[in-house]
């Protein structure tokens, strides 16, 4: 295993806002993406600056908006609950939900196909499936080119019966051991495990 591939540990921080239901609080909208950190000070500390500001869903998730604003005795009972690892805190009908896990992740990385680091070859023997979208479409659809085990061959790749030449200097990124992609003439390739 190359050690650009291994799971590394990190702290991830979850703000969501809940709804009173029938039987008990329900989702109403995370309002933070994906948030990773090295250490768990630095995951408080987005907190605190996620708290400073409405905390309204990041555009990169959604459209939601907050549906109480805090007041900074809020935010100050809210921080030191999180610091705890999880906060809840009751607002009216809604509630803050927060907390920082430690998590174990496997970065996304990007190598040149001829790398020794290129995630392809964490896939290498896996069933797969190999998809191709147009970049010249940007209405096109992905279409399944081949599905099988993947070999990787100094020229390119082998997806059951489908040989696919790969140039040496060509970026491949993706999730070690899940998923690769990269683009060849004009087209986008994307291929993960099954």
């Amino acid at each position: 295993m190359h050690p650009a591939w291994k799971k590394r540990r990190f702290f991830e921080l979850h703000l969501a806002w809940l709804i009173q239901g029938p039987k008990g609080y329900e989702l109403l909208f995370k309002v933070n993406p994906y948030s990773l950190y090295p250490t768990r000070e630095e995951a408080l500390e987005a907190a605190k600056g996620l708290l400073r500001e409405r905390l309204d869903q990041d555009p990169r998730v959604g459209k939601g908006k907050a549906p109480v604003l805090l007041s900074e005795e809020d935010r100050a009972r809210f921080l030191a609950l999180l610091e705890t690892g999880k906060a809840l805190l009751p607002l009216d009908r809604y509630a803050l939900l927060g907390e920082v896990v430690e998590v174990e992740e496997r970065l996304l990385h990007k190598a040149p196909f001829r790398d020794e680091s290129n995630v392809l070859l964490s896939l290498k023997g896996l069933f797969v499936r190999l998809l191709y979208t147009p970049l010249n479409d940007p209405e096109g659809e992905s279409q399944e080119v081949a599905r099988g085990p993947l070999e990787v061959l100094p020229e390119g790749i082998r997806v059951g019966d489908f040989l696919l030449r790969i140039p040496p200097e060509t970026p491949i990124e993706g999730l070690a051991y899940e998923e690769a992609f990269f683009h060849l003439g004009e087209g986008r390739y994307y291929l993960y495990a099954l």
